[in-house]
């Protein structure tokens, strides 16, 4: 086995694997440069030495400017990747398995090319020159290089062939749209969800919204405060630099105009190779076809009339025709008096002769100079095969959003294939892609269900207008629930009355403004204005905070409430050293602590908090009793994220206490907040489909264990029904931990804490605390 070198290894491994698309097109062999035909050979000893060469090259590429991503996840990973390769007869089963998935890998890679090649060679008796950067790009598709299809064409005759003209420059420089587009690639693998092709869409604005200035600048300081309060990490950075270019080019009335053609450019680039690809053969672009790539422009950012007119100025630049559309020329109307024939807005029709738009004749053409050319009529394609019919049938199923329709129309393709090698290549992706369709479309049900139910109609708006594009024919999964026109009426509905109501909110006093906004969230939880709006209104802190020692050790902390309404109180314990530890969270004024201990009475705390906005805390005197209080500044807060100690509980009375002789909760349960060393989260709660609660210092992944029947006992519970892990990024930017919209209900759950080793592994709790288990009845 060859040395390891790093740099060598960075650009033949690193950049191979990122330009295929991550870990899942690669294997173990590759990613720890071990050669595949060594594997029997090699001993333990050297290959766990190779493993760990690589996995610390890894380390240190987790801050290299375009492969931190990947090195982040390879070190996610390292423990499930290596353990195949440690030990020798693993190692020869896994070599097997590598051995046949590369063989696959690259037999499927060239099946695209190599059926082009031999359309073209059947239709033409060689390969036209001017076809060859299509078969380029179609074997980009399939994650060959311009090098590897060349070799491939070695074999037949190129036809001499003229090239096609270059595309025009834009007005947002190059450099930039390259640098936003890398940054909205980096956010879509870092915090993986529905694309985000576009600026726009990262506020969840779609490309006719590009001039509504208001709601831009809305979304984009809702974005904004939603940042801030994300821990550093690269997500926070990723977010900061794409909101400066939101800035620049969206928040300008001068600029707008710049990005949007930026965004018309880039979705040409995108689109230029799948054109080419799709007119190699039949020298023009069929409706199927032409629909199919509307909807990926759409896709890639922009509007229907824009994508309509990206299509037709590339079938026009390719020098080819659009079955039922007509194409604009590029090139100056004919002279009069040349040879040229004159020009007109007939197209071929596949029998030789021409058809003629309604409203078109030659004589007009002449005179006027029309800016639609005469193509040559096309010789009549090669005869049907019975599979291809139902075969286009699916994709224009596709196409119009019937997955359900597309899939019988694959199964009777299917079923006329038979031994046509052809037509099992053919029909093969289709049927991939409706099966993933149809995957995607139940996951997208599952999310409006579950976001309609939660009052989240923004985020259900987005599931529903999904499946109203590309799903419309699968029904609600319940049978008994309402159908897609019922819930998106019920959501647009719901938006159009939460703006009313956002529109209606007084801008003063604030209580009276707070109240107006907590109301458009009874409507739509989600309601990105009033999301924003909120950030701009301060929170009063409570009034002044007394600590009272009781008879039996207790301390009772008591507050005068906060003047702004419905606010919540999180309750902290300043320790001697300077650390705080989180007592409980009360919508009351009065919360008892039992774990205060002996001695000097501790210095409390208090924090009034609504809707996710926080106040100044308010704090006791050292020593203080009743009577005595006093306001700290913020530079005196104490953050949430503080180590946590035992959980108050709010008793029948109405008031809270965290746990001693009065909580029923004895000194060994006190120990239990941090089984297996490891502090554990409080203030565990539900809401509208997220959990939420404090997380604690120096744990930053959790691990979410659901089990219908009773509560899980630990987390490997061998019990569980589900269970998932969670970052303290991800929770930052939800707002909380989502559940899986397929969590089974009622069920039990529990959290446990998670520690991410210097060796990159993840240590999980031992168990659970009281305190990290919730029920949930619905």
């Amino acid at each position: 086995m060859h040395a390891f070198d790093p740099n060598d290894y960075r650009k033949r491994v690193l950049a191979a694997v990122e330009r295929r698309g991550g870990i899942e097109a690669s294997d173990a062999f590759e990613l720890y440069d071990i050669p595949l035909d060594e594997a029997g050979t090699l001993g333990d000893a050297e290959v766990r030495a190779r493993i760990e060469e690589v996995w610390g090259f890894w380390q240190k590429q987790r801050d290299h400017p375009k492969y931190r991503v990947l090195a982040g996840l390879l070190v996610d990973e390292h423990d499930e990747l290596s353990a195949p390769l440690l030990h020798a007869s693993s190692r020869r089963v896994e070599a097997e398995r590598v051995e046949q998935l590369r063989e696959r890998r690259d037999s499927e890679r060239y099946e695209m090319i190599d059926a082009a090649i031999d359309r073209l060679v059947q239709r033409h008796g060689g390969i036209p020159a001017g076809k060859v950067p299509g078969l380029e790009d179609i074997g980009k598709l399939s994650g060959l290089t311009p090098d590897q299809v060349r070799a491939r064409l070695r074999r037949h005759r190129i036809l001499d062939e003229a090239a096609a003209p270059a595309p025009a420059a834009t007005g947002v420089s190059p450099q930039r749209r390259q640098q936003i587009r890398k940054l909205l690639a980096e956010y879509d693998r870092l915090l993986p969800g529905e694309p985000v092709p576009t600026l726009l869409a990262l506020l969840g604005l779609d490309f006719t919204k590009a001039r509504q200035a208001g709601e831009i600048h809305l979304r984009a300081e809702a974005l904004r405060a939603r940042t801030r309060e994300l821990p550093p990490g690269r997500v926070r950075v990723v977010l900061d630099e794409l909101l400066v270019h939101v800035s620049d080019l969206l928040e300008g009335d001068a600029v707008v105009d710049d990005y949007l053609r930026a965004i018309i450019d880039d979705a040409t680039d995108l689109l230029r190779p799948q054109v080419r690809a799709a007119v190699l053969v039949e020298d023009s672009l069929v409706a199927g076809d032409y629909e199919f790539l509307v909807g990926e422009a759409i896709a890639a950012g922009v509007d229907r009339a824009a994508a309509e007119k990206i299509i037709l100025a590339l079938a026009a630049e390719l020098g080819t025709t659009v079955e039922g559309k007509d194409v604009p020329s590029n090139s100056a109307p004919a002279q009069q008096g040349s040879g040229t024939p004159p020009i007109s807005f007939a197209r071929p029709d596949r029998t030789g002769g021409t058809t003629r738009s309604s409203g078109s004749e030659h004589s007009d053409a002449a005179q006027g100079g029309s800016n639609y050319r005469r193509v040559p009529p096309l010789p009549p394609p090669p005869p049907a095969r019975a599979w291809e019919e139902p075969l286009k049938a699916a994709r224009a199923a596709l196409r119009a959003g019937h997955p359900l329709a597309a899939k019988d129309h694959v199964a009777q393709a299917q079923r006329y294939v038979g031994a046509d090698s052809a037509g099992t290549t053919a029909v093969r992706p289709v049927a991939e892609l409706v099966e993933r369709v149809l995957a995607e479309a139940a996951t997208h049900w599952r999310g409006a269900t579950t976001a309609s139910a939660g009052k989240r109609f923004m985020e259900a708006l987005g599931h529903l207008e999904y499946l109203e594009r590309s799903a419309s024919d699968i029904p609600n999964p319940d049978g008994r629930g309402p159908a897609l026109e019922q819930l998106l009426a019920q959501a647009r509905s719901a938006l159009a009355e939460a703006d009313r109501l956002f529109a209606a909110a007084p801008p003063a006093p604030a209580a009276a403004r707070m109240r107006a906004l907590r109301a458009v969230f009874e409507v739509c939880a989600d309601h990105a204005g009033t999301v924003a709006a909120l950030t701009d209104l301060p929170v009063e802190a409570p009034g002044p905070v007394t600590a009272t020692r009781q008879p039996d050790g207790t301390v009772v902390i008591t507050w005068s409430p906060s003047a702004t309404e419905e606010v919540e109180y999180r309750v902290t314990r300043v320790q001697p050293d300077g650390s705080a530890r989180v007592v409980g969270r009360t919508r009351g004024t009065t919360l008892e602590d039992g774990a205060a201990g002996t001695g000097a009475i501790p210095v409390y705390g208090v924090v009034a908090s609504v809707a996710g906005r926080a106040s100044e805390m308010t704090r006791s005197e050292t020593g203080a009793h009743a009577g005595s209080g006093g306001r700290a500044g913020s530079d005196g807060q104490v953050h949430s994220d503080g180590q946590p100690g035992s959980f108050g509980r709010v008793r029948p009375n109405g008031q809270a206490s965290q746990g001693g002789p009065h909580g029923g909760a004895s000194p060994a349960a006190a120990t239990d907040t941090a089984p297996g060393g490891m502090p554990t989260v409080t203030a565990l709660s539900e809401r509208a489909g997220l959990l939420t609660f404090t997380w604690p210092v120096g744990i930053t992944e959790v691990m979410v264990v659901a089990r219908v029947d009773a509560p899980p006992r630990i987390p490997d519970d061998p019990e569980a029904d589900r269970k998932w892990k969670v970052t303290n990024t991800r929770y930052q930017i939800d707002g909380g931990a989502k559940l899986p919209v397929d969590l089974p209900r009622p069920c039990h759950l529990a959290i446990a804490s998670c520690r991410r080793e210097p060796s990159g592994t993840l240590t999980v709790a031992a168990g659970f605390a009281d305190i990290a288990r919730i029920h949930l009845d619905r």
